[in-house]
């Protein structure tokens, strides 16, 4: 009998990869395997990790590993393509089974609820057959223990290869280390690929940012409309919301940007906001207009 299990490492970070592991053996070599004592990774130090992980592969007979770049991280949780993260993890599970087609799986299972996890995953196997046994903390079972650890091998050495890369140590790329914190504040528009944009923290710092531009707009054109109508320059600013010019379509009109709704700039200084009334108010509250 094929038996597989499978588990996956950093599902949690606001920097880097994701990496999930299947880990395949034949049911005679499970000894061997539950002699060499592997544990849910989390338990064990890197170097205990490292030291493992050569004699885990040499007791294997098959294992894969796939690795999730932020970039098709945030996909799925926007719900690119009907996705989740979940669901994302049981597309990878089931690529993994697909391939290996073993008799039995057994799952580290991501969602709350395991039976409709369950249905949603066999959706997607070619096979039917194949007897699953999804639990959570399923790393009690040596062989998803096995998958664990190479997932988490895998991904720390991905990591370190980005430091060295970058020249910059980040941490491990959990808010809970304070090197990840400091380099995300810092860094957060210097490497965008590196991040989790659908992360709180991440879009934390993103409002903070919008906000901030939209105040110091704000009190420019207060200070501004003090001596002066409008210009073209004070529109320009707008752009920075991802407003875009085109070209006036009157004798009258100095400017128009389209945006969220259509700002319209006359040559007397006066605007007119057309749109719908929340995207309106959003561009009046930018322009303070009273």
């Amino acid at each position: 009998m094929l038996i597989c299990g499978i588990d996956e490492a950093r599902r949690g970070p606001v920097l880097g990869l994701m990496v999930m592991c299947g880990a395949m053996i034949e049911e005679s070599d499970m000894p061997k395997l539950i002699k060499l004592k592997p544990k849910d990774s989390k338990l064990l130090k890197k170097e205990e990790r490292e030291e493992i992980y050569p004699k885990l592969l040499s007791v294997l007979k098959y294992y894969k590993v796939i690795i999730m770049q932020p970039k098709e991280i945030d996909k799925a949780v926007h719900g690119h393509d009907g996705l989740n993260l979940n669901k994302l993890e049981a597309h990878k599970q089931a690529e993994i089974l697909n391939e290996f087609n073993p008799d039995k799986a057994i799952i580290d299972c991501p969602s709350n609820n395991i039976s409709s996890y369950k249905i949603y995953l066999k959706k997607l196997l070619k096979n039917k057959t194949v007897e699953l046994i999804l639990e959570h903390n399923a790393e009690r079972y040596p062989l998803v223990a096995a998958a664990s650890i190479i997932a988490k091998v895998t991904g720390d050495r991905e990591i370190e290869a980005t430091k060295k890369e970058l020249r910059i140590d980040f941490g491990s790329g959990y808010m809970s280390d304070p090197k990840t914190v400091e380099f995300l504040k810092n860094n957060f528009e210097n490497y965008p690929e590196l991040f989790r944009k659908s992360w709180f923290p991440y879009k934390e710092l993103v409002s903070k940012k919008f906000q901030k531009n939209l105040s110091d707009f704000s009190s420019f054109l207060k200070e501004e409309q003090k001596h002066k109508s409008h210009t073209i320059e004070d529109l320009r600013k707008l752009e920075e919301f991802g407003f875009h010019f085109e070209k006036p379509k009157s004798e009258h009109e100095l400017a128009i940007m389209k945006g969220t709704c259509t700002v319209i700039l006359y040559k007397n200084g006066k605007l007119l906001i057309q749109g719908n009334e929340d995207a309106k108010k959003n561009v009046m509250k930018m322009l303070d207009f009273s």
